[in-house]
């Protein structure tokens, strides 16, 4: 059974509203050795947050975010598939196992893949297109 470890990207990469945290920087309840200190309390957005490299079997420990430099969650039940990555490392998504996987889940009929690195991104296709986060 996987488990986060010592990874914790999502708590640098998403922004959590009821933390007053923004994307991009590392909660401030989160420590590398610790992990999170608000663990059992922490609020909802951290809770029904889906890191997919943690649920999903088939992603081995090539995918885990601190190795692959981005988290991997969906929306749309699955159907839109977003790539947060981190702007320390913002093209690791192009190397290998990455690109080719993830281009051959958008090319898959009712899938989109968003890559973003902030509030910048693409959704992936025969042609990319850049697309910006509210």
């Amino acid at each position: 059974m996987k488990s986060c470890g010592d990874c914790g990207l999502c708590c640098k990469l998403m922004g959590v509203t009821a933390l007053d945290k923004p994307a991009g920087r590392w909660c401030r309840h989160f420590g590398k050795t610790t992990g999170c200190a608000i663990y059992a309390d922490r609020p909802e957005d951290c809770r029904v947050f889906n890191c997919l490299w943690l649920l999903t079997d088939a992603l081995d420990d090539r995918w885990k975010p601190t190795a692959s430099g981005f988290v991997l969650h969906s929306e749309q039940n699955g159907h839109r598939l977003i790539v947060e990555c981190d702007a320390a490392r913002p093209h690791d998504w192009r190397r290998e196992p990455y690109e080719g996987q993830l281009r051959r889940w958008a090319a898959a009929e009712g899938q989109e893949v968003l890559v973003f690195v902030g509030k910048r991104g693409l959704r992936l296709g025969a042609t990319d297109t850049p697309v910006r986060r509210a």
